[in-house]
């Protein structure tokens, strides 16, 4: 069960530190963008948009004017890929609402673990998940346990 736990936290250690590290590719294009705004920036961050965007053509949804700090986003979407994105759309939301469903099932799941291991005493269970004994008691009450 400790395992577990690790693991998951070792996961979203992991998507934190890839946002970090997106936001700041995102605020350095942001600057170039305020500092140039031509297409200048774009040839030269190429790498870094197409890291951010995707390997998808980014001509046919960007344009800049060879003008400095004139860079305008031009999108092209007809209506087809507007359903496209909105069935996309409901397919993460139900994969959000499945995985946030999972993860309940496995957090008393753990729990119930825990307190059985640690004999009912909650302040050892409370002590082995790594919560204080005010969440375990709120999580218990939360869960019906």
């Amino acid at each position: 069960a400790e395992s577990d736990f690790s693991t998951e936290r070792d996961i979203l250690y992991k998507v934190l530190f890839d946002m970090k590290s997106d936001l700041h590719d995102l605020k350095k294009l942001t600057l170039e963008l305020m500092k140039n705004g031509s297409a200048k920036v774009q040839e030269i961050n190429t790498n870094l948009i197409q890291k951010i965007y995707g390997n998808k053509d980014l001509e046919s949804e960007i344009s800049f004017e060879e003008t400095p700090g004139n860079a305008v986003y031009n999108p092209q979407n007809t209506e087809e890929d507007f359903e496209e994105s909105e069935q996309n759309y409901h397919f993460v939301e139900t994969v959000e609402v499945e995985e946030i469903l999972k993860l309940e099932k496995k957090e008393i799941e753990m729990i119930k673990k825990s307190l059985e291991k640690n004999k009912g005493k909650r302040k050892a269970a409370a002590d082995e998940l790594g919560i204080s004994e005010r969440t375990l008691y709120r999580k218990i009450k939360q869960f019906d346990l």
